[in-house]
């Protein structure tokens, strides 16, 4: 069933849509202590063909003139990228929801649950063999992951994915980390139409990066989800975001 999550229409539906994204990345010692904590905002919307996070706020700041030059060179890496995609070139850092990344898993019906009024199947997946090529770097975690998939019954779109790994993972053969533990959740929202958006995303990380212990949890956000001819003012603070949330629709 998971091979039916690949709907073109609808994946180029949702990127004419913009919305605000915040994302809080928390990075701790071994003994769990609070290190380090960044939040960043971010207005997503379509660009060339795809869908591009503009960085606006950092830490509750504007962005500094250093800042806004990295960003505009983010955004030329993006651009690039999107030109070498049209002449048959790769994403390097993307993971769309596509066949590319369905085929690798198998999966069996669990069970069904009603998600936000609407009727879901959910599939328990795990890796279809323990050598899967490696062509990008989440590759090797994708390739490790097993966990539960609820698909929306009518709709064949991701509603929610939990997930972690099933063996500890050497990123780059072991050069620049080693994780032992990776969990992961995911929710969507759907704006009518088939048309879902990202909702929320949770990752939780364990390991060592290179002599150190990696310890990090990270948490993005979406509202204002709204198409993309709607124009609004500048995205809000991190503080004012849970006020602007998207309506789901039935």
């Amino acid at each position: 069933m998971l091979a039916t999550v690949n709907n073109p229409a609808a994946r180029a539906a949702s990127s004419q849509f913009r919305s605000v994204q915040h994302t809080a990345i928390v990075k701790m010692d071994e003994k769990g202590r609070l290190r380090e904590r960044e939040d960043r905002v971010y207005d997503v919307g379509p660009l060339d063909g795809g869908v591009y996070a503009r960085l606006v706020e950092k830490n509750g700041k504007t962005l500094t003139p250093a800042d806004l030059a990295d960003e505009q060179e983010r955004q030329q890496r993006f651009r690039e990228r999107k030109a070498a995609q049209r002449f048959g070139g790769g994403d390097s850092d993307r993971v769309p929801l596509d066949s590319d990344l369905f085929d690798r898993y198998k999966a069996e019906v669990v069970g069904r649950e009603l998600v936000a009024g609407r009727s879901t199947v959910i599939l328990h997946f795990w890796p279809r063999t323990s050598d899967l090529p490696i062509r990008r770097r989440q590759d090797y975690v994708l390739n490790k992951l097993t966990g539960k998939v609820w698909i929306d019954e009518h709709d064949s779109e991701i509603v929610k994915v939990d997930a972690h790994l099933t063996e500890r993972v050497r990123v780059l053969l072991g050069l620049v980390a080693a994780l032992d533990k990776v969990d992961l959740a995911f929710e969507q929202i759907r704006m009518g139409d088939a048309v879902y958006l990202p909702l929320k995303l949770t990752a939780n990380f364990e390991g060592r990066k290179l002599f150190t212990t990696l310890r990090e949890h990270v948490e993005v956000t979406w509202t204002g989800q709204r198409p993309a001819a709607e124009t609004t003012a500048n995205p809000p603070a991190p503080a004012a975001q849970s006020s602007g949330s998207a309506k789901p629709h039935p």
